[in-house]
């Protein structure tokens, strides 16, 4: 599919600086992109990225205008508030969606008694529903999915190949489960109990009867765990993304629009507020609360209440200011070694002199006595 300038510039709305006729057949990255291909430029790119461009046609932004064109003069631009937001909607446009199939219930899924399906919902063959299970419309329960008895889906959701829903499950509208996901899970909980037949002590199950829920506008990861609640539900809140191989223990009630990157762990009866952020392979213990706004960084563990808008790091994780001396104070560390080890010599060097110093003291108070 090909497009000049002219019309890409009258998709997203902006001005056109340069050649309208300019034939783009693709759109690629600033270090990529080639005569016929289209990029954009954000106040990120350096100058050696901008002057190394051989794209036809930029999207920049309007700040960015002046420099880009100094440097690539002969390239088309279109002059946007947004390079990214606009820049993803032309790659929308080389890359379009293909149209939904309209399967239906296929009769090669297996469905429990009591389906209820909303319009337009396709459950694919090889999909596993469980009983007394209600999916919204234009859902898509795609091969190799199971769903639970007694699950509920919004609209609009999408349980990819091999994602399994235990029984109970509550999901809402605009919902994704990649592949391999599993929510609702028995939590890790057990207690460690002593018997007749275990008198060294055994680990002893504790039954998990609460259920997870997955609010609006959720993404689940490939391969991420989410267990259910004891008692209560385990709780995703709206507008949050898990990334792949993430793990949400029993009981955690995580807040809307957080977002989790992969391998994050978070035990069981974890509280987070709106807006949270971590970094791949942050760990948190159980029973903490992270405020709104606060940010985890990669690797981090948190041992204790991160506040509001706070952004920690660290192995434990502290306040960012508090762990970057720390940090370059551990860099320095060689150096410090170097010096004790220099002012140790010193300190043996000189304790030899006094040694000597002092043992050449009395003798030389004899020779005078006996001259006397």
């Amino acid at each position: 599919m090909h497009w000049t300038t002219c019309q890409l510039a009258q998709q997203i709305a902006s001005p056109l600086r340069g050649d309208p006729d300019l034939s783009i057949h693709s759109a690629a990255r600033l270090a990529k992109a080639t005569e016929h291909e289209i990029t954009y430029i954000t106040s990120s790119a350096s100058d050696a990225d901008i002057s190394s461009c051989r794209a036809g046609a930029v999207v920049v932004e309007e700040s960015l205008f002046d420099v880009a064109s100094d440097q690539l003069p002969a390239t088309a631009y279109l002059i946007v508030e947004d390079a990214q937001a606009a820049f993803l909607e032309i790659l929308a446009l080389f890359h379009p969606v293909s149209s939904r199939p309209a399967v239906g219930v296929s009769p090669g899924a297996h469905v429990g008694v009591d389906l209820v399906c909303g319009d337009q919902t396709n459950v694919f063959p090889g999909a596993s529903i469980g009983d007394h299970v209600v999916i919204g419309s234009r859902c898509d329960i795609l091969s190799g999915a199971v769903i639970g008895d007694g699950s509920r889906l919004g609209d609009d959701v999408v349980v990819y190949p091999g994602a399994v829903l235990y029984p109970g499950v509550q999901v809402g509208n605009r919902v994704l489960v990649h592949a391999n996901a599993v929510i609702g899970g028995d939590g890790f909980g057990y207690r460690f109990e002593k018997n007749e037949t275990q008198p060294a002590g055994a680990y002893v199950k504790i039954p998990h009867y609460g259920t997870v829920i997955l609010e609006d506008d959720v993404e689940i990861g490939a391969g991420t765990s989410v267990d259910r609640g004891m008692i209560d539900a385990t709780v995703i809140g709206s507008g949050t993304k898990l990334d792949n191989q993430v793990q949400v223990g029993h009981n955690c009630r995580i807040g809307s629009h957080n977002a989790f990157a992969s391998q994050v762990g978070v035990a069981g009866s974890v509280t987070t507020g709106s807006y949270v952020r971590c970094g791949g392979k942050v760990g948190i213990s159980d029973h903490l609360e992270l405020g709104s706004g606060s940010s985890i960084a990669a690797m981090a563990a948190v041992v204790r209440d991160v506040p509001a808008g706070q952004t920690q790091l660290g192995y434990p994780a502290g306040p960012e200011s508090e762990q970057l001396r720390i940090l370059i104070a551990q860099k320095r560390v060689p150096e410090l070694l170097k010096t004790v080890k220099t002012l140790q010599q010193r300190i043996e060097q000189l304790e030899r002199s006094l040694e000597e110093l002092t043992a050449a003291v009395p003798s030389r108070t004899a020779e005078t006595k006996s001259a006397a």
